[in-house]
């Protein structure tokens, strides 16, 4: 489960980047933060698309590298 904590760390980056906070990238890091174990992109992919058929990829990369810079995970 994602915690208030984490999900105000995304957020206020967000909001430094003047970007918005889409259901999209809520979901997106909702799913990346509940899972134990990494998931590729792929994987994160698939899932977010049961949810949001609309997704692309470019969305789940552009997600996960605010995610690396906002210091919510890290990049391999």
């Amino acid at each position: 489960m994602v915690s208030e904590k984490e999900e105000k760390i995304f957020e206020d980056y967000l909001a430094t980047k003047s970007l918005k906070h889409s259901e999209q990238r809520k979901e997106i890091l909702h799913i990346f933060l509940k899972h134990d174990k990494h998931l590729t992109a792929n994987e994160l992919y698939r899932i977010v698309k049961k949810k949001y058929p609309t997704v692309g990829y470019a969305t789940i990369y552009r997600t996960l590298k605010l995610l690396c810079e906002c210091g919510l995970c890290r990049g391999s």
